[in-house]
């Protein structure tokens, strides 16, 4: 578990840790909370993550507090994710032969976010085109930079090697989601990918949490 106090504040490293771990909990919570509050009240397996982003919910009635919820809550993952991106690269940059990797994947990390940032903008009901494309771009730079994370791990003697076998079997779900594989549970799937993402997250913060102590 990790150990939080003030003077672990110093190091810059976990403060971006700090950021995330709130940006991924804040999303979390507003998601969930939109779902509660949908107005035609909200399927967990037959409504997408989308629907709290529409402008109106199918039956037409109006959606503006799930919408505000939804905005905030992609809008304040998508910039809390950015000093994850920028703190994974310090774990693997005194290994010359994965530091570039490692660079790599939060390049791809990086570009994400505007996606994901799309995705709230963009309601489905009304940009519909823009919304799809954003997601789609979104999980699929996400999914790679997992694998090339996961391809770092690997050749790191001081991470375990299940950090990879997880991101890879991840990566694999998302690839296969992206390109309908499981459109007949498609609901559930989403959103299965979606909170994976924040797990995901969680378990490289346990990691870097303790690496990055000083």
């Amino acid at each position: 578990m990790m150990g939080f106090n003030f003077e672990s504040l110093k190091s810059w490293k976990r403060v971006a840790c700090l950021i995330t771990i709130i940006a991924t909990l804040q999303m979390i919570v507003l998601t969930l909370i939109a779902m509660i509050l949908y107005p035609d009240g909200y399927s967990f397996a037959e409504h997408f993550f989308s629907h709290l982003g529409l402008t109106r919910t199918p039956n037409g009635s109006d959606n503006t507090v799930c919408r505000i919820l939804f905005i905030i809550a992609l809008m304040g993952a998508a910039i809390g994710l950015i000093p994850f991106w920028a703190v994974m690269t310090t774990i693997f940059s005194k290994l010359e032969r994965i530091k570039y990797l490692s660079y790599f994947g939060s390049i791809l990390g990086f570009l994400s976010s505007p996606f994901l940032m799309g995705v709230a903008i963009f309601p489905g009901d009304t940009q519909g085109a823009l919304h799809s494309l954003s997601a789609k771009i979104y999980f699929l730079l996400f999914a790679i930079a997992i694998v090339v994370y996961s391809l770092a791990i690997f050749f790191n003697k001081d991470y375990q090697n299940l950090y990879a076998i997880v991101g890879i079997l991840f990566s694999i779900i998302i690839c296969l989601y992206i390109f309908q594989f499981f459109s007949a549970i498609g609901p559930t799937m989403q959103k299965t990918i979606i909170y994976g993402f924040c797990l995901w997250g969680a378990l490289q913060i346990t990691k870097v949490w303790k690496e990055v102590g000083t």
